[in-house]
């Protein structure tokens, strides 16, 4: 009887992030913790910015209790807009209602 695989690949995903008619990306990827049963999610996220226009950085996204502010960035160049965590946020968040 052959086992199913564990796969974690989704649990790191590449995103466009477009300025000024110039892409760049960003690189998402979820902390993991030793679980019982494998892996699971801390709610954190180690991200890498490449901005188109402003070069890269790199920062960490971490989930939280709050209904006002369910998202803290920590670290990063203080030139990262809102807007450009944001989409990276309604990233994580449509890729999580999907595994869950």
């Amino acid at each position: 009887m052959m086992e199913e695989l564990v796969d974690y690949t989704s649990e790191g995903f590449t995103i466009p992030i477009i300025k000024d008619d110039t892409k760049g990306y960003a690189s998402i990827h979820a902390e993991m913790y030793r679980d019982d049963d494998g892996l699971d999610l801390t709610g954190r996220y180690f991200v890498y910015l490449l901005h188109p226009t402003m070069g890269s950085t790199h920062f960490e996204l971490e989930s939280t209790t709050s209904h006002v502010k369910p998202w803290k960035k920590v670290g990063g160049a203080i030139w990262v807009g809102q807007d450009v965590v944001n989409d990276i946020i309604q990233q994580i968040e449509a890729r999580r209602n999907i595994s869950h």
